[in-house]
């Protein structure tokens, strides 16, 4: 086979091969994303020990983040990631349509005031991010509905036994929780459109995703 034809047979996968990777970025932002489970209506009390109902969200596109606030790796930095987006939320003039929600997995411990507390830490503004909590019924409920793996593992003599191997441990046994590292993109309907990663987020992935929804809702394509 001729130099030439070898030269063009290797541009030619070399361009399949970039067509196939720039797809791979694009479509996800001219493609509809799909509807992967509805946000429930659920009643829970956030960092002021106000009511909030998730219902009041509707007409907003959500972004919502599981975290526990004695967690020592994921959900610091879930949260730093969070912080990141309402910045370029704020930046992006969007924040009167954008809700930020963080919803503790750890109620017995994440009482109003220790969220309220972990809130400023990372400074920040209640304006659109709420941070909440409840009863074990209420966020099963909330977590069941997003498909989230939640699992306490119980240290007993500095060894780990999860939790379905210890359903009954002493008060005070000390535990850390397994967990999904998801974050959950919600349009104004209710409706779960995009999972991206919690403490990996590319925030500018996530920033596009965002701007989808609202351009979707606006009527926008």
């Amino acid at each position: 086979m001729s130099r030439p034809l070898w030269l063009k047979i290797g541009l030619s996968l070399l361009f399949v091969a970039g067509a196939a990777a720039l797809y791979q970025i694009i479509a996800p932002l001219v493609q509809p994303l799909p509807v992967y489970m509805a946000l429930p209506n659920v009643t829970l009390i956030d960092q002021e020990e106000g009511v909030f109902d998730l219902a009041q969200t509707r007409g907003k596109v959500v972004v919502l983040s599981p975290i526990y606030t004695y967690c020592p790796d994921i959900c610091p930095l879930t949260t730093a990631k969070m912080k990141l987006i309402q910045e370029r939320i704020e930046n992006a003039g969007l924040d009167d349509q954008v809700q930020l929600v963080t919803v503790t997995m750890d109620p017995e411990r994440d009482s109003p005031k220790v969220l309220k507390r972990f809130s400023n830490a990372f400074n920040a503004d209640p304006a659109n991010w709420v941070f909440l909590t409840g009863t074990f019924e209420q966020i099963d409920v909330l977590f069941e509905a997003l498909g989230l793996y939640v699992e306490r593992v119980y240290y007993i003599n500095n060894t780990p036994v999860p939790e379905s191997s210890l359903p009954d441990p002493e008060d005070g046994t000390a535990y850390l929780i397994n967990h999904t590292d998801l974050i959950f993109l919600v349009d104004r309907q209710g409706n779960v459109r995009a999972l991206p990663p919690g403490s990996r987020a590319d925030v500018d992935d996530v920033m596009q995703l965002i701007q989808k929804l609202v351009d979707e809702q606006n009527g926008e394509k």
